[in-house]
């Protein structure tokens, strides 16, 4: 779970592992061997640390394939994993053998004379047939037969025990897939399980060891995913009844607002933009706050971390406040130097562009700062901190995309989406690795946590873009969507809470608050949330 320190840090990561190496050369331990997830999350296993080759890994394979090394499902041979390899119908047995943690016994007998007690994958298939996920051809096993997709597909069907459903859209290469396996595959393009590429399934290519691992693992999220609650049908659901009810909530919790992330900006916001019952009173008192704020600090909300100034200027902008003359200072000054506002990372650039852009404001020129801010400065910034492959992340050094800092990158980029051509593809292919990243039940996680504020940033990101984020089938797994997810951190009461098993507390529900609104908005039709050009109207 992330800390608080954590949490206020950040708002101020498909394929199933594939690694089955060829015969006994690849150890691939059982679920009870395997060592407990957390502990080796709290190792910090980096692929680059397992496999040499980690870096002819494909982007979109590798959190899965590190995950499935953590659960144990695979492992390299002789310190490689050689993902563009083929794999045996013998070593994908044996991985879903692991991931349906199926018992083996070396000593029982199977059907098949093709293989023999003394074969590394004998209990593997044997266990396998015995559970009906492999039948073989006749009395033959073919162990070391590269395996394809729509075999791999036939295989996925009968280890879930999924029953045939046809997808919304068919793939156009739909009439070269042998027949006994058409509802097999249909299935699982159904599910979400195997994805085509451009329209096409390609049923008789051979799979690869990263997607056989992909699918592998997408097949154990639709296991745990089995355990998951069924949330309600948010279609249904009067969604300014949830607005309200939370907005009374924030009311009631916080009654002082005051600068801050807990209990100040995003609340203000929130409920400002929600156009809730909040009295002018209270948002008076906020007022007096930043300007008792500023004058008892000289007008420096923060040495170095700029993202105070940038969210004061989202919540008195939501208020129609005049962020050029707060208590006698000019809150967008602050944001023109350059070099002071990278200092934090991305988040500066990031919470820049999104305040200056909210009402469209002017960067003023600053005589006494080395380096002059400008739009294109910051667009830059963040496309260059661009992980190769795509998404962001707070460390300028790693390999994978956050789930927060990517959906925060994309809401910042957001107003050039349209007209930038890099900025475009970048943000693509950001929202791709959103859509792979994306939880059994419709919700994210952020350094191996599921929380709420996780899918706050990605709902804010899709409705600013105008996707929906309860019915676009790219943000649904296992018919749960975003907003699903979202909703089922909340309480009868309106509050809402950071984890599922947690209590419920003012940070998560001020951020589920202004994510119902972002959603409401684009539903409604209305300004996305941050672009505040609408208000005073």
């Amino acid at each position: 779970m992330l800390s608080k320190t954590a949490r206020l840090k950040k708002y101020g990561l498909l394929t199933l592992t594939a690694a089955l190496s060829l015969n006994t050369l690849l150890v691939i331990p059982t679920n009870a061997q395997a060592a407990n997830d957390k502990v080796l999350i709290n190792s910090k296993i980096n692929l680059e640390d397992i496999y040499k080759d980690e870096s002819s890994i494909s982007s979109w394979a590798k959190e899965e394939i590190r995950k499935a090394t953590e659960k144990g499902y695979i492992a390299g041979n002789n310190a490689a994993f050689r993902p563009k390899a083929d794999i045996t119908r013998a070593e994908f047995t044996k991985i879903m053998v692991s991931v349906l943690d199926l018992e083996i016994n070396k000593n029982e007998n199977n059907k098949f004379n093709d293989i023999e007690k003394s074969n590394w994958f004998y209990p593997y298939a044997t266990a396998a047939s015995k559970a009906g996920i492999v039948s073989g051809d006749g009395s033959k096993f073919r162990p070391n037969d590269n395996i394809t997709r729509e075999q791999m597909a036939s295989i996925i069907v009968r280890s879930l025990n999924l029953s045939h459903k046809k997808p919304e859209t068919l793939v156009k290469d739909m009439d070269m897939v042998s027949t006994w396996a058409k509802a097999e595959v249909e299935t699982v393009i159904e599910a979400g399980l195997i994805q085509g590429n451009d329209g096409y399934f390609n049923p008789k290519a051979q799979a690869t060891r990263e997607m056989a691992a992909a699918v592998a693992m997408r097949a154990s999220d639709y296991i745990d995913s089995s355990l998951v609650p069924d949330l309600p049908e948010v279609k249904d659901i009067d969604l300014t009844k949830n607005i309200e009810k939370t907005a009374q909530y924030l009311n009631q919790g916080v009654t002082d607002p005051v600068v801050g992330v807990i209990g100040g900006e995003w609340t203000v916001l929130g409920l400002s933009r929600s156009n809730s019952s909040t009295s002018d009173e209270y948002y008076d008192k906020y007022y007096s706050n930043i300007e008792k704020t500023l004058i008892e600090k000289d007008g420096k909300l923060h040495p170095t971390r700029y993202t105070d100034y940038d969210r004061v200027i989202l919540a008195l902008t939501s208020l129609g406040k005049d962020v050029k003359n707060v208590a006698g200072y000019n809150l967008l000054e602050p944001l023109a130097d350059y070099d002071k506002l990278i200092k934090q990372g991305i988040n500066g650039p990031i919470f820049t562009l999104i305040a200056l852009d909210s009402k469209n404001y002017e960067i003023p020129q600053v005589q006494e700062v080395s380096t002059q801010t400008t739009r294109d400065m910051l667009i830059d910034f963040i496309l260059n901190r661009e992980i190769e492959g795509g998404g962001w992340n707070l460390n300028q050094n790693a390999d994978q995309a956050d789930t927060d800092i990517t959906a925060m990158a994309i809401q910042a980029l957001t107003p050039y989406y349209k007209d930038n051509n890099k900025v475009k593809d970048a943000v693509d292919r950001g929202l791709e690795i959103l859509s792979n990243i994306q939880r059994p039940d419709g919700g994210y996680q952020s350094m191996n946590n599921d929380n709420l504020e996780s899918s706050v940033q990605v709902l804010v990101a899709l409705s600013g873009l105008k996707i929906d984020p309860h019915n676009d089938e790219r943000f649904i797994k296992n018919k749960k969507s975003l907003v699903d997810a979202l909703l089922s951190y909340g309480d009868s009461n309106g509050g809402f809470k950071h984890i599922k098993s947690g209590q419920v507390d003012l940070m998560a529900t001020g951020q589920a608050m202004y994510a119902m609104e972002a959603y409401y908005r684009f539903v409604n039709n209305q300004n996305r949330l941050y672009d505040m050009t609408d208000v005073g109207k």
